[in-house]
């Protein structure tokens, strides 16, 4: 059956054969293109399933790969995108415990691979603690599923119940696997050095695509669990959504290093997601995961592409070296800008109807606190955005150390980033989209 994963990943094989030639972008372009016209169809496996709640999260999903394609020039990234595309989507249709861990698998595995194009020092430390870190989850996840089985759970069907304490101990556990992943504190302490050592556009995968995507996932596939938990599930994941929001706003305040402040708010947006989790019983839950997701996929991604470009033009990394940027990239500031904006849940912007939306879903089930909490968060992440801001709008460059590399295809990375607004603007004011899922 032809379907969006099969597309991918026959394109991702045939992309090898296209190294080092002027065709790679070009094919891959086309073959995700191609792919979007597939969406709706399921991937023809044992263990897969197509929703509609999937479904056009995997449209924007390629979209934003489409846009990764455009920035990326290294052949190696670009076949990898097109691995991470067909990987996802098998994680985003599993329908049975054995599909979903297999597809989590693979999305780690090649994550991994991603990182491992090491061309410095810094590059090599931050892959090596993705690999712990990718090593430990792994670990953990297994682990929760062999007490899982022990408890009379079986892999070829989702999770709806646990009948016996370890099957529900096997099931938290597994959670706390895949909340590694998800930097959920405290497993987040390898992420900011990880995000913020890798290549820039590499750290838009993994913040931007990979980490929603296991967001959207594990929703999908824990929410019936969670919800038969409640009593439990409830006050522990309160807590965890609190203080890993709080931890990577507060400590995001301190830093100097741009992508270190990216990678600390990356943990935040982790603990909005994780809201909804904690509102599974809300109507709006679902709503809210899907919401946030595609904002936040859309957001992180240009954030860190801008980044890669500004570092390989100006060698530019810390708050000091952005200063005065409005007056030689007014383009590239004004892309910049809007995504922090939206980040910060400015309105108009996907942003901000996404938080709206989760903390709808969270007020809902009845917990006005956390939401209360969760709002006075996001009004403290406010004030590192308009930080970054004002240093690029409202600072005189300092220009001695100023070294302007030119970059090949400019066009191509102008043209990235209007997807990635496009997408920020239409999902800030057309909200009935994901209400209608």
């Amino acid at each position: 059956m032809i379907s969006a994963f099969s597309i991918l990943f026959v394109a991702s094989l045939l992309s090898l054969l296209l190294h080092r030639t002027p065709w790679l972008k070009v094919f891959s372009l086309f073959s995700l293109i191609v792919s979007m016209f597939w969406s709706s169809s399921s991937v023809g496996l044992v263990g897969f399933e197509t929703t509609e709640f999937s479904t056009l999260f995997i449209t924007v999903l390629q979209i934003v790969l489409i846009a990764l394609v455009l920035h990326e020039k290294n052949d190696t990234t670009i076949t990898q995108i097109l691995f991470i595309g067909a990987s996802s989507i098998l994680l985003l249709q599993s329908s049975t415990l054995l599909s979903f861990i297999i597809s989590f698998e693979s999305l780690s595995i090649i994550s991994i691979v991603l990182v491992s194009h090491i061309t410095n020092e810094e590059e090599a430390e931050g892959a090596v603690k993705m690999f712990i870190a990718s090593a430990i989850a792994t670990g953990i996840l297994l682990l929760g599923v062999v007490f899982y089985l022990m408890g009379g759970g079986v892999l070829e069907s989702g999770i709806k119940s646990a009948s016996t304490p370890f099957a529900t101990i096997g099931l938290f556990v597994m959670l706390f696997g895949v909340f590694y992943k998800l930097t959920i504190v405290p497993m987040h302490s390898w992420a900011v050095d990880a995000y913020a050592l890798v290549r820039h556009s590499h750290a838009a995968i993994l913040t931007g695509v990979a980490k929603t995507v296991v967001a959207v996932a594990t929703f999908k596939f824990f929410a019936l669990f969670l919800a038969e938990q409640i009593s439990f599930s409830l006050p522990l994941l309160a807590i965890l959504a609190v203080v890993t929001m709080a931890l990577g706003n507060f400590l995001a305040l301190f830093q100097k290093n741009i992508s270190r402040i990216l990678a600390y708010s990356s943990i935040a947006h982790a603990g909005y997601m994780l809201l909804a989790f904690v509102a599974v019983k809300s109507e709006y839950a679902s709503t809210g995961i899907l919401y946030m997701a595609i904002a936040y996929i859309f957001m992180q991604t240009a954030v860190f592409l801008a980044l890669d470009t500004l570092r390989k033009k100006y060698n530019i990394q810390t708050l000091d070296e952005l200063k005065g940027l409005a007056k030689k990239e007014r383009l590239l500031a004004f892309f910049f800008t809007v995504q922090l904006f939206s980040l910060a849940g400015i309105p108009l912007l996907a942003g901000f109807l996404a938080k709206v939306v989760v903390f709808y879903a969270v007020v809902d089930a009845g917990l006005w606190y956390v939401a209360l909490i969760a709002l006075l968060n996001s009004a403290l992440s406010v004030g590192y955005y308009a930080w970054i801001v004002k240093h690029i709008y409202f600072d005189k460059a300092d220009n001695s150390n100023s070294k302007k590399v030119t970059i090949d295809s400019e066009k191509l990375l102008r043209v990235s980033q209007t997807i990635l607004l496009v997408g920020t603007l239409y999902f800030g004011v057309f909200a009935s989209v994901i209400f209608q899922v």
